[in-house]
């Protein structure tokens, strides 16, 4: 049995050396005995310990005066290599990924399900490896990834006194269902760097970091402390030890669970939760069933989503939790989450998002993955597909042209993939294009005292114009380029010759529309009798 230096000032339980009880000092590895009615130093030596010569050994070691009138509710120490263990079986029951067994004297090996755990003997699981035990009294702790756990002790007392689990986690997290102890002497430990935990049957984590460890009950009660003090942690209420920073801290509620997703149809994974009052990360755990023996996913992160790289299409559980500040994680938040992304949908190439596409029967366009895949496609003039306009399946071809014109607007379009295994997934997001509307008709030219008078169609409400004329009908370089918010335009000073002319809208949202057809108009030159002013110099000579 290894000495360490924290642990449990209660019932059932080891004491270290630096602490008293009722003036005896207490030695490492010390058992503590709660005396009940009838007890006296023979019949205890005989029901629990190696053999009836130790009877004045527990006399003297607690300095009993009166042998035959113990009281009762009293403690008494035994030093643990007195006592009459049976040795009970500690297996792996299930493991996910990464985890090695060390034996007792360094050797590793690959982990298998049902392998057993002798005392000595450590477990480690790497960045994605999960592992559960299996105790003989139905007992489970589930180990996370990242984390090294070793078993110390799994034994059975003597005369039916109860059952002893202790185990030492050195880093990472563990989970524990823990049946309720029976018998007197029963105990159920889990020691860190930091401090120690003991149960009497309870459901509660341990994290044990670089000279830290935290506790949190999620049912029953916990004993959490080390050799500077004890403190009773009941459910819903956590604590934490640092090494040399003597007793831990009042116990302290843990945060309420957060509201979690239902359904996912996306990789990668990435479902928002809200945010959760006091929490400064999420804790998000993903397991193939209710139990977490093992996990598919153990993600902690500042934002409150539950992500995953990739998951197999079916059933898993969530569990997640927020935490605080200083460390703590909250009580558990558990639903069901359906996974159902695949086949995956493909990558919608054309039109591109937010395009704008004059063809009334624009060309649609997207990616094929496999050979045997057809598509479903639906357009429709909302996000929400309520009532398509077009709603096609069984589409042999990565593309599809309207047969009929789609009227000018906003436009949305998605796509699903179909499989003839996987049947059909989840649509792609929908990507939005827009028809423009036509360019506005003009309005033959007025020719007046002060230009040319150009008009257009009215386009309607809020809209605004942007017209061009230039000498040649590419508008290369325009002799005018305007915008007006209102449907006219006046040309002053026009000289002589052949101009063209373009008109287009804008949406108040600044959507362009296409150019109206280009126009032309030939300003004649003036009349000869507005050009006498070339006879002037003549008559002066005269």
């Amino acid at each position: 049995m290894l000495h360490h230096p924290f642990a449990l000032s209660v019932r059932g339980v080891l004491l270290s050396g630096a602490m008293l009880l009722c003036g005896i000092p207490v030695q490492a590895a010390d058992f503590v005995y709660e005396v009940r009615p009838g007890d006296n130093p023979w019949n205890l030596t005989r029901r629990y310990l190696k053999d009836i010569s130790y009877w004045p050994r527990i006399q003297q070691y607690n300095r009993i005066a009166e042998p035959r009138r113990m009281l009762p509710g009293s403690r008494l120490l035994i030093p643990e290599q007195w006592l009459r263990l049976q040795t009970r079986e500690v297996r792996i029951d299930a493991l996910r990924g990464d985890v090695t067994r060390v034996a007792a004297d360094g050797s590793r090996s690959m982990a298998q399900v049902g392998d057993p755990l002798t005392p000595g003997m450590r477990l480690v699981t790497g960045e994605a490896g999960s592992a559960a035990l299996a105790f003989a009294d139905g007992s489970r702790v589930q180990l996370r990834p990242r984390s090294e756990l070793g078993v110390q002790q799994s034994a059975d007392f003597a005369a039916g006194a109860g059952n002893w689990v202790l185990l030492e986690l050195l880093r990472g997290s563990i989970d524990s269902l823990v049946t309720p102890r029976g018998g007197p002497a029963g105990r159920f430990e889990i020691r860190t760097p930091a401090a120690v935990a003991a149960v009497r049957g309870t459901r509660f984590r341990v994290h044990a970091e670089e000279q830290g460890a935290r506790s949190e009950v999620l049912s029953g009660r916990v004993e959490f402390g080390n050799d500077a003090g004890m403190r009773s942690l009941d459910a819903g209420h956590g604590s934490a030890a640092r090494a040399g920073a003597g007793a831990p801290p009042p116990p302290r509620g843990l945060g309420a669970p957060p509201p979690v997703p239902l359904f996912a149809d996306r990789l990668p994974l990435n479902l928002p939760f809200p945010p959760l009052d006091g929490a400064s990360a999420y804790r998000v755990q993903i397991a193939a069933d209710s139990s977490f023996d093992t996990v598919l996913t153990d993600h902690r992160g500042v934002r409150p989503a539950v992500v995953a790289a990739d998951l197999p299409d079916g059933a898993y559980r969530v569990r997640l939790r927020g935490v605080d500040d200083e460390g703590f994680e909250g009580r558990d938040a558990e639903i069901d989450l359906t996974v159902d992304a695949r086949p995956e949908p493909p990558v919608l190439v054309e039109p591109s998002p937010d395009a704008r596409v004059s063809d009334e029967r624009p060309q649609l366009r997207w990616s094929r993955a496999r050979d045997d895949e057809r598509w479903r496609l639906q357009i429709a003039d909302n996000a929400r597909f309520d009532v398509p306009l077009i709603d096609r399946s069984g589409l042999a071809e990565p593309g599809f042209r309207p047969a009929d014109a789609l009227p000018q607007g906003t436009w949305y379009w998605r796509v699903a993939s179909t499989h003839p295994v996987e049947g059909t997934g989840p649509f792609s997001d929908a990507q939005r294009f827009r028809r423009p509307p036509p360019g506005p008709s003009l309005e033959p030219p007025q020719t007046g005292p002060e230009g040319l008078a150009l008009r257009w169609r009215d386009a309607g409400e809020g809209m605004r114009y942007q017209i061009q004329i230039a000498r040649a009908p590419d508008f290369a370089e325009p002799a005018v380029d305007a915008q007006t918010d209102r449907p006219a335009y006046l040309l002053r000073d026009v000289v002589p010759g052949v101009w063209f002319l373009r008109v287009r809208s804008f949406a108040p949202d600044g959507f362009e529309g296409d150019w109206a057809p280009t126009q032309s108009v030939t300003v004649a030159e003036p009349e000869p009798a507005f050009r006498v002013w070339w006879l002037l110099p003549l008559l002066l000579l005269l």
